[in-house]
């Protein structure tokens, strides 16, 4: 993916954090998840989302997804939890060999940037409040099963 001035852009978000999207994907989430709670760092100066659950997948004892939403849908899901697990679901441009397009995922247990270990992401350019229910059926389902094996096993509906 190329700048407008030429160079080459590569795995960064384009575009200003939208405050809107972020209000949408806490929203979302939250109305399935009531003991979540969230909140935006900066409402003037937005830079990201933190959604915090005070429970996990397994052994952790709570939950983090950080969330930042761009004004042209870039976009950056990062879960994080107590048992220092981490992963990512992003789409932006990248010079990763796995995903063909802008979507990928960095997998767990440290959300490796490692260009063979990311792989293409199950969540695609869908509006802001499907991929927030879709996060979260990822993570219930991880959270019933007591692991992270699947959680980038979704179909993309997009």
């Amino acid at each position: 993916m190329t700048d407008d001035d030429g160079s080459r852009e590569s795995h960064t978000l384009r575009g200003a954090i939208d405050v809107t999207k972020l209000d949408a994907f806490r929203d979302a989430f939250v109305a399935i998840e009531p003991a979540a709670s969230g909140a935006i760092d900066d409402r003037l100066d937005p830079r990201e989302l933190r959604l915090t659950i005070p429970y996990g997948v397994a052994e952790a004892e709570k939950t983090i997804f950080t969330v930042r939403w761009t004004n042209v849908d870039d976009y950056n899901v990062h879960y994080s939890d107590t048992s220092e697990r981490n992963l990512r679901w992003d789409i932006h441009p990248h010079d990763f060999p796995a995903s063909p397009d802008e979507r990928h995922f960095h997998p767990p247990p440290d959300a490796s940037s490692t260009g063979t270990d990311v792989e293409t992401s199950c969540l695609g350019d869908s509006p802001v409040d499907l991929v927030a229910r879709a996060v979260h059926l990822l993570w219930r389902q991880a959270l019933d099963e007591r692991e992270m094996a699947d959680i980038n096993a979704g179909t993309n509906q997009s």
